[in-house]
Formats: structure tokens, sequence, C-alpha cells
């Protein structure tokens, strides 16, 4: 019993550390797709729901922004 544990362990593990990256998805009202690294959305000074916004505006530049992870 004990030695399954740390096989799952072990692969939790291993699965968090293959390199997946967390982005911001925001979707256009046209369904265009744009993606911001953590660092773009870091230096904009917002948070990946506040990229929905135009700077200083409070219009909608996205229908909607969410934090992904992908490869």
């Amino acid at each position: 019993m004990k030695r399954k544990a740390i096989l799952i362990v072990s692969l939790l593990i291993l699965v968090s550390l293959t390199g997946c990256t967390k982005r911001c998805r925001c979707i256009k009202f046209n369904l265009e797709v744009d993606y911001y690294s953590k660092e773009e959305v870091t230096a904009l000074g917002k948070s990946c729901e506040n990229m929905r916004y135009y700077d200083e505006l409070h219009t909608p530049r996205y229908s909607y922004c969410e934090w992904t992870y992908t490869d």
C-alpha cells in the first residue's frame, strides 16, 4: 500500500513538472482568441480578469478572459 502511494505521488509530481504554462486567454466578441503570458499581464499591471477592459476605461475589449494551462 505504501509503495502504491509513493508511486501515485511520484506520478503527480512528474505531471506537474512537464512544462504546462499558465496563460491568460482572452476571447474577443468575434470569437478570435488572444493569449498573454503571466509576465505580460503583470507588466500591464492587471489581473487576467481585468484584461477584458481597455486601459483606464470600463469599456470591454474582450468578451471573456481566463487563466488556462497549456503546453
